[in-house]
């Protein structure tokens, strides 16, 4: 039981973020051209794209949902344990998330810097570290870095 509570805990978030993508992003996303031979997806999104939702709901909230998912499964993978090894592993997406945010604000790369975004990327980032004690100091869920 506490298996499948734990890929549930992973997969929703991904699967959520998908769905918000598939239902109320532009369909001229490169996503919707490897969704195309599943029926039922253009006319999802047509009719999402009729509804109004909230811009940090459409644009930011998919982006924060699966860093939460990575961030959780790179901390089940390294059994909630931050070390040299598993310090790479947890933090690479996290690190190129914000930096890809801060990257756009300089016109370094393409895009547009939202700070939205960066509340997202770092709500996925922490509440997962939260969630799993890493981010309160106890020596079980520390090494020596």
């Amino acid at each position: 039981m506490y298996q499948k509570r734990k890929i549930l805990i992973l997969l929703v978030p991904v699967i959520l973020g998908g769905i918000i993508y598939i239902v109320f992003r532009s369909d001229q996303l490169l996503l919707f051209n490897w969704l195309a031979t599943i029926d039922g997806v253009r006319t999802l999104n047509n009719y999402g794209n009729t509804i109004h939702v909230f811009h940090w709901f459409k644009y930011s909230l998919p982006d924060g949902l699966w860093l939460y998912s990575y961030t959780s499964l790179m901390l089940e993978i390294w059994r909630y344990r931050i070390n040299e090894q598993s310090l790479f592993w947890v933090f690479s997406l996290p690190f190129i998330a914000l930096s890809s945010e801060f990257l756009q604000l300089f016109k370094i790369i393409p895009g547009t810097f939202d700070f939205i975004d960066l509340i997202f990327y770092s709500l996925g980032i922490i509440l997962p570290l939260y969630k799993s004690n890493v981010l309160i100091f106890n020596p079980k869920n520390h090494e020596k870095i």
